[in-house]
């Protein structure tokens, strides 16, 4: 369930952003409808899914290289609403509630934990207030940690033991108290990267992971 995502696709990225300054009447009658259909089909499947599922996504792109797409008060404005309504539906389900947000948008992440998302993925952590060690200190057993090794250069350009490096490092930052973080890639596995890096990540997880 991505409200704003589904905004973005509708009118266009950048006429979505000029859309809540501009004209913000249609900005939330395009994303509470967007939400209502969002709502309709999920109670479907999870109906379906006869509670089986153990995880589901309200997940936006929120962030960017630098900073946020959308400021907080654009945030609580257009989008708090839909948000608490599609993890409310999640949650009275029984589902755990997997927020993937790429970019530097630790700035919303308070909002983000209050309305209920338990997982954070992808923990850009070399950007701009992503400090990984800060983010469990702050956040601790509030939401598990999802991803967090760098894709950007050191799984593709990295050596074998700037891989292990990294992955040694994320457990312990994210990991501190031994719990609350599964490790992957912090996006996509790029096609450019080496096999032998990917295998050594894993490696590298599997052997620090049991220490």
């Amino acid at each position: 369930m991505a409200p704003f995502y589904m905004f973005n696709n509708a009118r266009g990225l950048e006429q979505s952003l000029l859309d809540m300054g501009t004209d913000p009447d249609l900005a939330q009658y395009i994303i509470d409808r967007s939400t209502d259909f969002l709502i309709e089909y999920h109670t479907r499947l999870f109906e379906a899914g006869h509670g089986r599922i153990d995880l589901t996504q309200v997940t936006d792109d929120l962030g960017c290289q630098h900073g946020l797409l959308i400021s907080p008060a654009s945030f609580d404005r257009f989008l708090a609403k839909p948000y608490q309504r599609c993890i409310e539906l999640a949650r009275s389900a029984g589902i755990r509630v997997f927020h993937h947000d790429d970019g530097a948008m630790a700035e919303m992440l308070p909002r983000l934990v209050d309305l209920g998302i338990q997982i954070l993925n992808p923990v850009q952590w070399r950007l701009p207030g992503m400090n990984p060690i800060r983010l469990k200190q702050r956040y601790r057993d509030r939401i598990a940690f999802h991803g967090a090794i760098d894709n950007q250069y050191v799984l593709p350009f990295g050596t074998l033991a700037e891989v292990e490096e990294e992955v040694a490092f994320c457990i312990s930052a994210l990991a501190s108290d031994g719990t609350g973080y599964v490790l992957a890639p912090c996006h996509n596995i790029q096609g450019i990267t080496p096999v032998e890096n990917v295998i050594r990540m894993y490696d590298a997880a599997r052997s620090i992971g049991r220490r």
